[in-house]
């Protein structure tokens, strides 16, 4: 296959601001946000093309605030763990990789802008969710040059799809279209103009020497939520998670990614979300090896989750308003759950009981003690996660806020378009409406009954045990 690069007009590339080129610029700044990686990554490869045409070198400027919503240990460990890549993928690249770690929210402002103000042009990560947008719109306008984003999220660009997708079957045939077309690998290209001294407004972090703990421990960001030690953060991890997934577990992944007892998933989510990996590669990867192995039902229905079911929660968060609130919601769910706000609970539960795994519930403990340790949940016991909050809130609203709350805070997949998406879903979005039920009106129902007859929790329970003591609990 030939490596795509950039067409003129190419639909990947958003200009911010009306900024030119600044005559002079020492280099081209690539501002690292959502794209935590320093290979297979649109948005550097264009930075690095911008800076050969120029003739100055490409800078690759990465940090992590500590003012970021749901600032804690896990978030900021995992982040530097991606740096810590970047900035040994980059030196054999020939690229000069700098890493700002502020401690506190004040040391943090106006770092980039000094940045920005000596670049011939900004380059930056297109992405719909979380801080990025306002980061870059805020971005822009300080820059004082031209400041441009790469969409390389989905894997085929978010801008082919302008309007919000209402499901996933009014998606998937407009994708499908172009997949083949986008699904190719990238240019990757050399820089031409070596690295040169720079005088940084920051004392930059040497993250091949430093004790990532101890910087973390030094940071003002909450610290009552750990690392987790099985999920390291970094390309180099995202890529042996792939490698272990095609050879070992793709062919059986249709039977086995909602079996909760079963490691049938790829458990990339957490690269995806950071960046550390390309859904591109992912997808490449898994393609390749369902043709090799005539695997292709499984190959086809991680694809489906991969491209089409991602793809569609980042077309939500980058077409509708408020994508992370519950105002999202279509409007017929909002009103056959309102019509049920006040059927009688089974029991009310508080926020503070449900961040403790201290509901009515075994299983839906068990998913909250996976997601305190682990950072993720199973995919089958997420739904069900998701589902039953609603029957142990008065207000629906008030469910929603708390499994967003939960989630951001310790998924280490949170903080995204597919996140929300999926407790959005479990309150009717992206779904049709179903048999009316008490409380859940005609928004599908989920129980734990329903659940452990179609499925072996028994060993999920078990391993609930081990979790609950990991997080002393």
């Amino acid at each position: 296959m030939t490596p795509r690069g950039f067409a003129p007009d190419d639909v990947r590339v958003r200009r911010w601001n009306g900024a030119p080129v600044r005559a002079g610029g020492e280099y081209v700044l690539y501002f690292c946000q959502a794209y935590r990686r320093a290979t297979d990554n649109a948005a550097l490869s264009y930075a690095i093309v911008r800076a050969n045409e120029l003739g100055v070198p490409c800078v690759f400027y990465e940090s992590i605030r500590p003012d970021h919503p749901h600032a804690n240990d896990r978030l900021h460990t995992f982040a530097l763990e991606c740096a810590r890549d970047d900035a040994a993928d980059c030196a054999k690249r020939g690229l000069r990789h700098v890493f700002f770690l502020p401690r506190t929210g004040d040391e943090a402002r106006g770092v980039l802008a000094k940045m920005a103000a000596r670049a011939a042009m900004v380059v930056s990560d297109e992405h719909p969710g979380y801080i990025h947008p306002a980061q870059n719109a805020a971005a822009a306008k300080r820059a004082g040059c031209a400041y441009l984003t790469i969409d390389d999220a989905c894997g085929v660009p978010m801008a082919l799809f302008a309007k919000a997708e209402s499901a996933a079957r009014t998606l998937r045939p407009k994708l499908l279209r172009v997949r083949d077309e986008w699904l190719v690998p990238i240019d990757e290209p050399a820089p031409r103009v070596e690295p040169r001294r720079l005088d940084l407004p920051f004392e930059p972090v040497d993250l091949a020497r430093v004790d990532l703990a101890a910087l973390v421990a030094s940071c003002a960001i909450d610290h009552d939520v750990p690392p987790v030690a099985e999920a390291p953060g970094g390309s180099r991890e995202a890529s042996k998670r792939l490698t272990r997934f095609v050879r070992d577990r793709l062919s059986a992944y249709v039977a086995d990614r909602n079996e909760p007892s079963r490691d049938g998933t790829s458990r990339l989510s957490p690269y995806l979300h950071w960046g550390a990996i390309s859904a591109r590669q992912v997808a490449l990867a898994v393609r390749d090896e369902a043709t090799d192995r005539g695997a292709t039902e499984s190959g086809d229905a991680l694809l489906e989750q991969l491209l089409v079911r991602r793809g569609l929660a980042f077309n939500f968060a980058a077409r509708t308003p408020d994508y992370a609130s519950y105002d999202a919601l279509p409007p017929w769910a909002r009103a056959t759950l309102a019509a049920h706000a006040k059927d009688p609970r089974p029991s009310l539960v508080s926020r503070e009981d449900l961040d403790a795994a201290r509901s009515p519930d075994d299983l839906w403990n068990a998913a909250q003690l996976e997601l305190r340790a682990r950072g993720t949940i199973q995919g089958y016991a997420r739904m069900l996660w998701g589902k039953l909050v609603l029957t142990w809130a008065q207000e629906p609203r008030d469910a929603h806020a708390t499994l967003v709350h939960l989630n951001d805070r310790y998924a280490l997949d949170g903080r995204d378009p597919d996140g929300w998406a999926n407790i959005s879903w479990c309150f009717g979005l992206h779904d049709r409406p179903w048999p009316e039920r008490a409380i859940f009106g005609t928004v599908r129902c989920m129980t734990t009954r329903s659940a452990r007859s179609k499925l072996d929790f028994d060993g999920y329970l078990d391993q609930a045990r081990a979790w609950r003591a990991s997080v002393g609990l």
